[in-house]
């Protein structure tokens, strides 16, 4: 016992010393840490650089996507220093929820962002329009986008997704302030392979003249390979005293108009592609419900198609026609076998409805234009509908899903990092030693 207290008394003032030491340590790990982790940095730069970006346009939405991914690789750069670091793992999970959130695995980052222009200098967004003539929703203003593309393949207002023979004329649009009406023929390369598919040769817009003080009528009409410049009547724009509540903008010659009907804050999207038009809308609600809804009302926008019209393109694509019994074919031919056209339908980086549109509309006509007209609808989906994540999943059709992935969201490694582990080992054990030194010593 003696000899115990003795060493004890010899070892004593060494425990400030070790104290001191183990203290050093810490404090010399906790600052090598701090600055190999620079995960703040990697957040700051992605706030810094997204801050005056409004990601409801599209043209922003490919920026802020991009700087989302640079954000992403930056922090996973740190990985190795950082993995015990709380904070890195909550900065990852927030660029995680944010790429989901603004769905950018099918925002196309890689294009340069000439391709998506921002509102141009004398637009008719710019102008200054006098209070009779502005739109007087308010900040709870609900928008609604309608699409038709293809063959055709329909949006309704009410994110319904539909593919519909509808031939001949049929109205999409027809409200208080104006009407849109679509005519639709038989493809003439599907009908040489036993289809019945349709597309888009005629699309008339009648912009209605209720609202007098503000707009006249005025009628558009695009045809198959002719996209006038004008409305019907010669005019680009329509309004009271020189004032422009009706705009044509002409983007493409030929190719591309828009129509602004600023008065109730709705932009009309016409193309042509290949031989055939497709149609985009952006309009509010109460705009909508301007319209006929009795049973006799049909608007396809509104409505969908009728059920007799439409086609069960999700169990075609599950099972390709292979006889003359399937409703949709008179014989069992296909235009593009199933697999050719889903690389093709995929290298145009069309997703969800989008890409199972155009690998049926590949598949009844061959025509690779039906690829660009998809992907066009894409972009308008992007651009026009007030919020594309809520209803655009990262979804192929069903044969096409192969292999296992990784979760989105799965969880961060919780385990700390090998020097972390031993340092606080060596920490517990030099309490531990401390504390019972007499107990080890007797």
């Amino acid at each position: 016992m003696g000899t115990g207290r003795t060493l004890e008394q010899a070892v004593r003032p060494l425990y400030p010393v070790l104290l001191r030491l183990l203290v050093i340590a810490v404090l010399v790990h906790r600052a090598h840490s701090d600055s190999a982790c620079r995960v703040t940095k990697c957040n700051s730069e992605f706030v810094a650089s997204t801050a005056p970006l409004n990601p409801a346009i599209f043209r922003d939405l490919v920026l802020y996507c991009r700087a989302l991914r640079q954000a992403t690789d930056c922090a996973r750069r740190t990985a190795r220093n950082c993995r015990g670091d709380l904070h890195y793992h909550s900065t990852i999970r927030g660029f995680q929820a944010q790429m989901q959130s603004h769905n950018c695995t099918h925002v196309p980052t890689d294009a340069p962002v000439e391709e998506f222009p921002p509102v141009r200098p004398g637009s008719p967004h710019e102008e200054h329009l006098p209070p009779m003539c502005a739109y007087r929703g308010g900040p709870s203003t609900v928008y609604r986008h309608c699409g038709l593309f293809g063959d055709p393949h329909l949006r309704t207002f009410y994110d319904d997704f539909q593919t519909c023979k509808v031939d001949r004329a049929w109205p999409l649009i027809d409200n208080a302030y104006l009407a849109v009406q679509v005519t639709n023929v038989p493809v003439a390369v599907a009908a040489s392979h036993g289809f019945t598919a349709t597309a888009t040769t005629k699309l008339t817009v009648i912009v209605k003249g209720e609202v007098a003080e503000c707009a006249r009528e005025k009628v558009y009409q695009a045809q198959q390979n002719n996209l006038p410049d004008a409305f019907a009547d010669g005019t680009r724009s329509g309004g009271p005293n020189g004032i422009r509540s009706l705009v044509l903008d002409v983007r493409v010659p030929g190719r591309h108009v828009e129509i602004h009907v600023r008065y109730i804050d709705t932009t009309i999207v016409l193309r042509q592609i290949g031989n055939y038009l497709t149609f985009a809308i952006r309009m509010p609600e109460d705009v909508i419900n301007t319209g006929n809804f009795d049973e006799d009302g049909l608007q396809l926008c509104v409505k969908g198609c009728p059920l007799s019209e439409r086609i069960d393109y999700v169990e075609f694509l599950r099972n390709p026609p292979q006889s003359s019994s399937n409703t949709v074919l008179h014989r069992s031919e296909i235009a593009m076998p199933k697999d050719m056209a889903i690389q093709k339908c995929r290298q145009s980086n069309v997703t969800d409805f989008y890409l199972d549109s155009c690998v049926f509309d590949l598949m009844t006509t061959g025509d690779a234009n039906f690829t660009l007209a998809a992907k066009s609808a894409l972009e308008d989906v992007y651009r026009l509908h007030p919020n594309p994540g809520r209803t655009h999943r990262n979804r192929t059709i069903e044969s096409t899903i192969s292999g296992s992935q990784t979760p989105v969201n799965s969880a961060p490694s919780r385990t700390l990092p090998r020097r972390t582990l031993s340092l606080y080992m060596l920490l517990i054990s030099c309490i531990i030693l401390l504390t019972n030194w007499s107990y080890f010593v007797t």
